[in-house]
């Protein structure tokens, strides 16, 4: 072996500054990279923590929701031909319905004070009020993830067997002791966080992330020696919001247009039961019901949908709406 071969294997002289920097780069990288690492972990962690705790207050709003509209009722008989409607308001974030719970729920009642009564009186069915409400407690306007809204799910049992004073409200109960849904409630859902932004609206006006939304259905019929086909109409958010039906002329129908609100008999213009009474004909619900948590990234929601169908008619009827009974409430 030569000098310099021997004096080069005896080189302690290290690593040259390429070697170095070159090496420094490979560990900054590295270092990077199992911080950008590090941060993904964490941020999904927290997502999905949010997400489950969106989930944990959603689920409980809609059991009690889906089995409430599982169970509406028309409150009272048809009389002279008009039903009594279970679905008492229609909107894209609010709803107010009959359900098939009341007096066998809570037949003993504890009298107002100033009212006379008497316990173990018929009376009728729960009303359900399903609302979106802001921070202040008022029906929402608009909601967003830095100021979300709070959906409620709210029962009012009627008081029942009062004689005095007061005018009966409950519906079906005819004329025997008064009936009155009072102002207290019982709270079965409180949901926060809720993102259903009444103000989110489209090019005509029309809320774009309605809470609720309806579909009816027309049994047809003949009328006047014409006859009407079965049809399922779905309300847009637009109809919901005006009250209005629209587009029937195209549908086959000798008008065009029905209010929400109106429940009469079958009529030349209005040939079929459904068209006459469109909130009688509500055969489904369908909620979206999204929920956010501030701050918690793109994971941070949780969105639940259902649909939830009504029952078509009484036990043993072929024609009759389900009917409120006091032996099932």
């Amino acid at each position: 072996m030569t000098a310099r071969l021997r004096d080069r294997d005896r080189d302690d002289s290290g690593f040259t500054l390429v070697e170095l920097t070159v090496t420094s780069a490979v560990l900054l990288i590295l270092l990077g990279m199992v911080l950008i690492t590090f941060t993904m972990i964490e941020r999904l962690s927290a997502g999905v923590g949010s997400q489950y705790q969106s989930f944990q207050q959603t689920l409980p709003a809609m059991a009690p929701l889906h089995s409430m509209l599982a169970a509406e009722v028309e409150p009272a008989p048809p009389v002279g031909g008009v039903p009594t409607p279970g679905f008492d308001s229609l909107g894209n974030f609010d709803v107010t319905f009959y359900a098939n719970v009341g007096t066998a729920y809570a037949n003993t009642i504890s009298c107002p004070v100033s009212q006379t009564c008497a316990t173990g009186t018929t009376a009728g069915p729960a009303k359900i009020v399903g609302v979106l409400l802001a921070a202040d407690g008022t029906p929402a306007t608009a909601c967003s993830v830095s100021a979300p809204c709070t959906f409620q799910l709210r029962m009012f049992l009627p008081v029942t067997g009062l004689t005095a004073p007061g005018v009966s409200s409950c519906p079906g109960v005819g004329t025997g002791p008064v009936c009155i849904y009072p102002t207290a409630y019982r709270l079965l859902a409180n949901v926060q966080n809720v993102v259903n932004d009444p103000s989110a609206v489209d090019g005509n006006g029309d809320p774009t992330a309605p809470l609720f939304s309806y579909t009816m259905f027309d049994t047809g019929g003949t009328f006047g020696g014409t006859t009407y086909p079965d049809q399922a109409i779905t309300l847009t958010s637009g109809e919901i919001a005006d009250q209005q039906l629209s587009g029937l002329a195209g549908l086959g129908y000798p008008v065009d247009t029905q209010s929400l609100g109106a429940c009469d008999a079958p009529s030349a213009n209005y040939p079929t039961a459904a068209i006459a009474c469109p909130a009688d004909a509500i055969q489904s619900v369908a909620v979206d019901l999204p929920v956010a948590k501030p701050g918690s990234g793109t994971n941070g929601g949780q969105e639940n949908n259902l649909v939830v169908y009504r029952y078509a008619q009484s036990p043993g009827s072929t024609t009759a709406p389900f009917q409120y009974s006091a032996s099932v409430g």
